[in-house]
């Protein structure tokens, strides 16, 4: 059977496929065979591990999600889990916009310096996370030495990674340095899309800097803050390899968010069943997510309609 007979056998009666629609389902379609390879059936294959026994095989049902409910850990990771996400999300936001809107603005070496501030992001994960346990290391790392020595504002070295009550804080803090410059670029694309007689016009009309955001900026920047928004929580809840170089998850439990409980559980404990189970669990979560993110932007839709 033929490309064009396979397509013809799922199209409604009647309809009638061109050879332009032709063309786009076979583009389309490797791509599509590629996500099934390498995503769709490993998903599939860790769904059907989680109702199994992996040492006998056995169906086990719901047990290995019934073991995960009863777990008082799995709630404060949750918790853990918003925390961490939430908070990178204001960081990355707040920041982002602020660089992105002092580029815009035309200063000598502008262009210098918008190329320069990508450099956190495209340093590599693990050169990152060495480079701030080096920075806030309490012996020898320049941070503590400026603190401590230099400025005389500490007496003892401030040692966040190991710290129970700074250690959240800090991973959230490196990640957002780390993702700020992408979202400052896509801001700042943004931004130079803004007609420049809006701004003369809110100045005219005797706007002051936050009037001028309010109601110019703002209403251009809120549907790439948006995207940005539901992008940067499904990302950053998945996050494992920043919190893993940085704390191991630690100290004791501070920064086990569910991912790394997830790679505790299956690699640690060598029980691959049970953390297929919260993997399972944690897609569900963020199904719930997008699920409400679109629900919620078509009520507003639907109200300014």
């Amino acid at each position: 059977m033929s490309v064009r007979d396979r397509v013809d056998a799922f199209a409604p009666a009647g309809v009638d496929i061109d050879e332009e629609t032709l063309t786009g389902v076979g583009l389309v379609l490797p791509a599509i065979a590629l996500i099934a390879a390498v995503l769709v059936y490993p998903f599939i294959g860790a769904i059907r591990l989680s109702f199994l026994n992996i040492d006998t095989g056995a169906f086990v049902g719901l047990d290995h999600y019934r073991w995960l409910l009863t777990q008082e850990n799995f709630w404060s990771f949750t918790v853990k889990t918003l925390v961490w996400t939430v908070g990178n999300l204001a960081l990355q936001g707040f920041f982002g916009v602020t660089v992105a809107m002092a580029l815009n603005r035309q200063f000598p070496g502008r262009d210098g310096l918008r190329t320069a501030i990508l450099l956190p992001f495209v340093i590599p994960t693990a050169v990152t996370g060495i480079l701030w346990r080096w920075m806030f290391n309490g012996s020898w790392g320049p941070i503590n030495v400026l603190l401590q020595q230099e400025l005389g504002l500490i007496s003892t070295p401030f040692t966040p990674f190991v710290n129970e009550q700074f250690t959240l804080a800090a991973v959230t803090f490196v990640n957002a340095w780390r993702w700020v410059p992408l979202v400052a670029l896509i801001v700042f694309a943004v931004l130079q899309t803004i007609p420049r007689e809006q701004y003369e016009a809110a100045r005219i009309e005797g706007a002051g800097l936050w009037s001028e955001f309010y109601h110019v900026t703002y209403p251009h920047l809120s549907s790439a803050l948006s995207v940005l928004g539901l992008l940067g929580f499904l990302i950053t809840f998945n996050i494992f390899d920043m919190i893993w170089l940085l704390t191991n998850g630690g100290p004791g439990t501070a920064t086990t968010t569910l991912p790394v409980f997830v790679y505790e559980v299956a690699f640690k404990r060598q029980a691959i069943a049970r953390g297929n189970a919260i993997s399972v669990v944690l897609l569900l979560m963020l199904i719930v997510f997008v699920v409400a993110f679109f629900w919620r932007n078509q009520v507003l839709e639907e109200g300014s309609a």
